[in-house]
């Protein structure tokens, strides 16, 4: 999946069935004219799904 800007800081699934990616993107750095759009979370249903997080056993 593309996304209109140059710094994206992380993914995840999420969502009631695990089938929204979620990304997450930073401004750090960059003038307020520049990427307008950094910063921002990105959602999209990508035909996929994420698997349940595991339990930490410990």
């Amino acid at each position: 999946m593309e996304v209109e800007v140059s710094k994206t800081t992380a993914c995840t699934f999420g969502g009631v069935g695990l089938d929204r990616l979620f990304i997450t993107t930073s401004r750090e750095g960059l003038p307020d004219d520049v990427e307008p759009a950094s910063g921002s979370v990105y959602v999209a249903e990508v035909g996929v799904k994420g698997l349940p997080p595991l339990a930490f056993a410990g």
